[in-house]
C-alpha cells in the first residue's frame, strides 16, 4: 500500500488532537515497516541514527506520553543479516514452530456456520474472517494490497498502514473500532514469539511499544 496519507482538518479539534492526527500516521508507518521483511534502506536509516532522530521528533510533535522503553532503535535492532535470519526463522521458515504476524492465524478461521469445513472454528489458518474483512475495506476504499500480501492481507504491516490512513483522514472512531476488531490478537502473538527457539526480543519489544501506542489512540 502506498504511503501517501491524505489529511483532513476538523475545526472543532484541540491543538493536541490536531498534532496527533498529523503525526501519529507517520509513527504507525514506521512500525508497519519494522514488522515487514527487513529492507536494507530501512536498516541503514536505523543504523545511522536517522530513524531515531525522526522517530523522537514525530513522537514529541504528536504530544505523546513517553514510552516506557527509551531504548534507541539502533540499539534494539540486530545487524542486518542477523535481522533477516530472525525474520525468516520466526515467520517464514520451513521448520516449526513459527509465529507470523498475521491476524487470521490467531483467531478462529470463521464464525460463519454456513461453511462446511472441519477447521472453520480452528486457529492457525490463513484468509479467515479477518482477512476477508480487510479485503472488503480496501476494495471499498479503493486501496490496493501489495502482491506479496494478497494471500495474507491481515498481516500486521498492512493493518498498521490501514490504521494510519484512517487516522490521517480524521476517521478516529473508525480507527478505534479497527483497533478493537483487528489488533486485539497482539498479546497472543507475543506469547507465541516467546516460545520460539529463535531469539525474537526485537519483535517482542516493538510489539510492546506498539500496544502502548494503540492504547493511546484508543483513549483519544
Amino acid at each position: 500500500m502506498a504511503n501517501t496519507l491524505p489529511f483532513k482538518n476538523q475545526s472543532n479539534q484541540s491543538y493536541q488532537e490536531h498534532q496527533q492526527e498529523k503525526y501519529l500516521p507517520e509513527i504507525l508507518l514506521i512500525y508497519a515497516q519494522a514488522f515487514s521483511f527487513p529492507q536494507k534502506d530501512f536498516y541503514e536509516e536505523i543504523n545511522s541514527g536517522k530513524l531515531d532522530r525522526e522517530f523522537k521528533e514525530l513522537w514529541e510533535n504528536a504530544n505523546l506520553p513517553q514510552l516506557d522503553s527509551s531504548e534507541p532503535w539502533m540499539e534494539r535492532v540486530p545487524p542486518y543479516e542477523e535481522w533477516i535470519r530472525i525474520y525468516n526463522e520466526a515467520f517464514l521458515g520451513a521448520k516449526k514452530p513459527l509465529a507470523p504476524p498475521i491476524e487470521s492465524l490467531y483467531k478462529p478461521w470463521t464464525v460463519d456456520e454456513s461453511f462446511q469445513v472441519p477447521f472453520k472454528h480452528q486457529k492457525g489458518y490463513l484468509m479467515g474472517d479477518s482477512a476477508q474483512h480487510i479485503l472488503h475495506i480496501t476494495k471499498t476504499l479503493g486501496w490496493e494490497i501489495p502482491v506479496e500480501y494478497q494471500m495474507m492481507p491481515d498481516h500486521l504491516s498492512i493493518l498498521l498502514e490501514i490504521l494510519a490512513r484512517f487516522l490521517a483522514n480524521g476517521w478516529w472512531s473508525e480507527g478505534k473500532q479497527f483497533i478493537q476488531d483487528h489488533l486485539d490478537w497482539l498479546p497472543d502473538w507475543c506469547k507465541e514469539l516467546e516460545e520460539l527457539p529463535v531469539e525474537t526480543e526485537v519483535y517482542r519489544k516493538l510489539a510492546q511499544d506498539l500496544e502502548y501506542l494503540l492504547a493511546i489512540i484508543a483513549k483519544h
